[in-house]
Order: structure tokens, then C-alpha cells, then sequence
């Protein structure tokens, strides 16, 4: 009984063990330049998004399909604790409160950075001139901080949710 006791600890070990790598890991494209359809468990969402996978490199929370990442990372796999949120490159977190809008030194007022690599990947930076997201395309890596995957996170972050207008959008 204790032998069986001891197996089952230590596989409930190397379980969340092995979900905290795979499952708790931050989307990352890796350092090649292909553009492959993979799918990553967003712990934060508790859901299975696509990304495009660089080809080499990245982390192990990368599956060729939703149906295998949620059946590896799925919400009832979640475990139940906080997790800190990472901190984007740079080391900058928003530094003024909601709906108060970026101080002079955010990474808010920093240009768009496309960066070395040489992804397409489409993306937003907040123009501090216009007080607006606007979309840029974003090479995979280097990222300078104001640099958000989705419109509403960049307004979140940096700007004052106001009526939305229209993006142009990118050739």
C-alpha cells in the first residue's frame, strides 16, 4: 500500500511537472523564419490559440492541432494557483493606473520596432501622437515592449478605451 501511495505521488509529480513546462510556457515562434500553423495553450485564457511556429527553437507548448493541445492542456488539466505573469522584454510593466494613460517613460511612447528576425507577424503599438493602436509587422523577436498581439491589449495597456474606429489595413 505504501509502494503504491509513493507511485502515485511521485507520478502526480512528474505530471504537473510536465504541464507547468508545457502548459505554463509563454507562446514563443522560436528563431527560424518559417511561418507554420501550430496551436499553444494560453494559461492565462485557459485556450488553445494559434501562432505561427518559426520552425526551430521555441518551447515545448507547441501542438500541430487544437484537438491535441487541449487534450494535453485542456482547462480541466489546469492546476489551481497563481502563476506570475511575465514581464515583457525590456523588464517594463504598465507604470500608470487605468484609463490615466502612459507616462512620458512607458514603453507606450517608444516607435514601433519590426526587430532582426524576419517574420510577418502582424501586431500593435500605441502612437502616443495620436493616441491611437495602430498595426505594425513585427519580425518574431526583439520585441521592445510596445509591441501587443491584439488591438484591445494594446489599448488596455497603454491607451483609453474610447468608440473604435476603423484600422487601415495592411498591404
Amino acid at each position: 500500500m505504501k509502494l503504491y501511495l509513493l507511485l502515485a505521488l511521485v507520478g502526480t509529480a512528474l505530471a504537473a511537472r510536465k504541464f507547468e513546462k508545457e502548459c505554463r510556457s509563454a507562446k514563443d515562434p522560436g528563431f527560424c523564419q518559417a511561418r507554420i500553423s501550430m496551436w499553444w495553450f494560453n494559461a492565462e485564457s485557459g485556450k488553445c490559440e494559434e501562432f505561427y511556429y518559426g520552425g526551430c527553437g521555441g518551447n515545448d507548448n507547441k501542438y500541430e492541432t487544437k484537438e491535441l493541445c487541449m487534450e494535453n492542456c485542456g482547462t480541466e488539466k489546469l492546476i489551481l494557483r497563481p502563476h506570475p505573469r511575465p514581464v515583457p522584454y525590456g523588464g517594463m510593466t504598465k507604470d500608470y493606473l487605468p484609463g490615466s494613460g502612459p507616462s512620458a517613460g512607458s514603453v507606450c511612447h517608444r516607435l514601433p520596432y519590426t526587430g532582426p528576425c524576419k517574420g510577418g507577424f502582424t501586431r500593435f503599438y500605441y502612437d502616443a501622437a495620436t493616441n491611437t493602436c495602430r498595426p505594425f509587422v513585427y519580425g518574431g523577436c526583439m520585441s521592445n515592449g510596445n509591441n501587443f498581439e491584439f488591438h484591445d491589449d494594446c489599448l488596455s495597456a497603454c491607451g483609453t478605451p474610447g468608440p473604435l474606429k476603423p484600422e487601415p489595413r495592411m498591404a
